[in-house]
This record gives structure tokens, sequence and C-alpha cells, in this order.
């Protein structure tokens, strides 16, 4: 596990996992500041009420909320990690008002009524969005070890909970496995253990502490102020060759265009397996880019034009020129 050499996996010998049960981490303060943080901060503390109520006193599963981590460069946010004798589940909560549709090709739809009409808007697939967090949450733990294959017989799983007061609009082929209501989030959880248990348990109450507290000395929380805690600093330097657009008080805000390890804004915009990020050319690190939509709130893209790159979004018809790569 985390900082040791090698994998001590054991059981009492009654099979049985020794420990205390535990919440090892809550979700962190958060100030909204539009009304798509407040539904998915709603989401969130909606999965931590029922994750608590079934496994709060729980002596074999244990779970984290609100987890941030980096590496090289790349983010991954994971609103739970729920850690068991046979691996780690990330679940992914998502807000839904109206209705989602996943089509039979794997595209998401989001339905919404708007002035008593229906909208419909793309978004990104939460189970694609959930598995790369899986990946980078794996890489993390192995980088941590010695024993590279410590983590090769741990499972690694994903589910989708759709809020409570949406409703889910299955393809032709019927129900996905990864993908739920809420409040059936538990009820997998306790199928996918019960499903596991004639293969030999890999993570006992020690494994699963261990881990929690590694995650929990990696988290990287996103401090939310109130916006008239923000300020601006003008730079010191020349003029930025590449000035962002103002964003409006409705949305989100765009990445700022400067290295997070070392300030500098001799950057380059590349493309990796986990989307868009700015390559330093001063210190050689990778800065990701995420970023809401500033004129609705919902999730944001880059789109490449030759060297220009801009920043739209996946729901609305918002477009601005980003960045230009020299």
């Amino acid at each position: 596990m985390p900082g040791e050499e090698g994998t001590t996996f054991a059981t009492n010998n009654m099979g049985l996992f020794l420990g205390s049960p535990m919440i090892f981490k809550e979700l962190d303060p958060f100030i909204a500041q539009s009304k798509f943080d407040r539904a998915g901060r709603k989401a969130e503390e909606q999965m931590v009420h029922y994750l608590l109520r079934f496994f709060g006193k729980s002596e074999s599963i244990d779970c984290l909320n609100g987890i941030r981590i980096e590496l090289d460069g790349e983010i991954a946010q994971m609103d739970h990690i729920v850690l068991h004798p046979y691996g780690v589940l990330i679940v992914e909560s998502k807000s839904v008002a109206g209705s989602v549709q996943i089509k039979d090709d794997g595209q998401w739809i989001r339905w919404s009524v708007i002035n008593e009409q229906k909208k419909a808007s793309g978004m990104r697939s939460p189970i694609t969005q959930a598995q790369m967090q899986c990946n980078l949450l794996k890489e993390l733990l192995t980088e941590s070890v010695k024993n590279k294959a410590a983590f090769d017989k741990v499972r690694f799983d994903v589910i989708v909970a759709i809020s409570d007061g949406g409703t889910i609009q299955w393809p032709s082929t019927g129900p996905l496995p990864e993908v739920c209501k809420a409040d059936q989030v538990p009820g997998k959880v306790q199928s996918l253990i019960q499903s596991l248990q004639t293969t030999p348990s890999v993570l006992n109450s020690e494994n699963r502490k261990r881990i929690a507290e590694f995650l929990m000395k990696k988290h990287k929380p996103v401090l939310s102020v109130a916006p008239e805690e923000v300020t601006t600093v003008p730079p010191a330097s020349a003029p930025d060759t590449n000035p962002a657009p103002t964003p409006s008080t409705a949305g989100g805000k765009l990445p700022d265009k400067a290295c997070k390890h070392c300030a500098s804004d001799n950057l380059e915009l590349s493309y990796g397996k986990f989307g868009y990020y700015f390559q330093c050319k001063s210190c050689t690190k990778n800065t990701p880019l995420r970023f809401d939509c500033p004129e609705c709130g919902e999730e944001g893209k880059l789109r490449k034009s030759g060297k220009e790159f801009f920043a739209e979004c996946r729901s609305c018809t918002a477009s601005v020129p980003f960045f230009i790569n020299f």
C-alpha cells in the first residue's frame, strides 16, 4: 500500500475484516457561485447522506468524499470514493433536474424544460469521466508504492449516480450497469461486494486506512471564496498577447493563462489523454485546463482551429477566442 514495499492482505480466521467503521473525509467547505454549483453540491450532499446512512457503521467499507488529486499536470476530481475488501469504487454524482438520455451509440443528452419547452443539450459521458478519474487514481496509487504490481489485483469500478429528482432514458439495449439513481447506489455497492465474495479479498482495514490517509494527504482542494473576496492583480510585465474575454457573472471563469507551477506565461497549448493542457516552456511542467462556460455555467470545452483555440460550451452556443500557439 502507499508508502510501503509490497502489500499485506489479510483477514481473520473467520474471513471477516477487522477494523473500525470510518467516513474518512467529508466534503470540503463550499460557497456556490451559480445555481449550477448549488445543484451539483446538493447532489453530492445527497450521496454523502446515503453512504453515511448505509455504511457509516460498516466494518468493511470506508468512504472519502470530495477528493481532488493531481499527477503530472492532470487532475481528477472524485465526488466519492468507496474502499471495500476487493477494491476501489468511484461514485460520480450528477445533478439532473429534468432527464438524461443515453443513446445507443453512447452519447448523453440532457433534457430540461425552459419556458414550458423541452430543450436538449449534449453532455460529456459521466461514465467516461469517472473511468478517467479511475485511471489517474490507479496511476497515483501505483506510483506511490515500490511494488508496481500491488494494485493489479485491486478492482477499480465506477458508478454514475443521477440525482433523485432526475429521470433516465435508457438506450434500446436497456439499463447500463454503471448508471443508477442516487438512492440505488448503496444497493449496487452491496451487490458488487456480494458478487465478489468467492474471490480472494485484497484490502483489509489497515490497507484501506493507509490508502485513505494517503489520498487525504494528496488532496488538493479548490478554494471557493465569495465573489466580493476575489481580487485581480494586474500583470507587472508586458501586456498579455492572448487576452481572455471578460466572463459574465452568470457562469464560470475561463482558465488563467499561466503555469500553475512557476506562474510563467511562456506556454503552449497541447492535448493529452485527459484533454487539453498548457505545457510550460520555462519549467516544462503541465497545467490541465478545465472550466465552466462563462455564459451558462455548464461544462466548457476547447476547440482547435489551426494554431487558434476557442473556449466553447457543450450546452449553449457560447464561443470566444482563448489562446494562440506561436
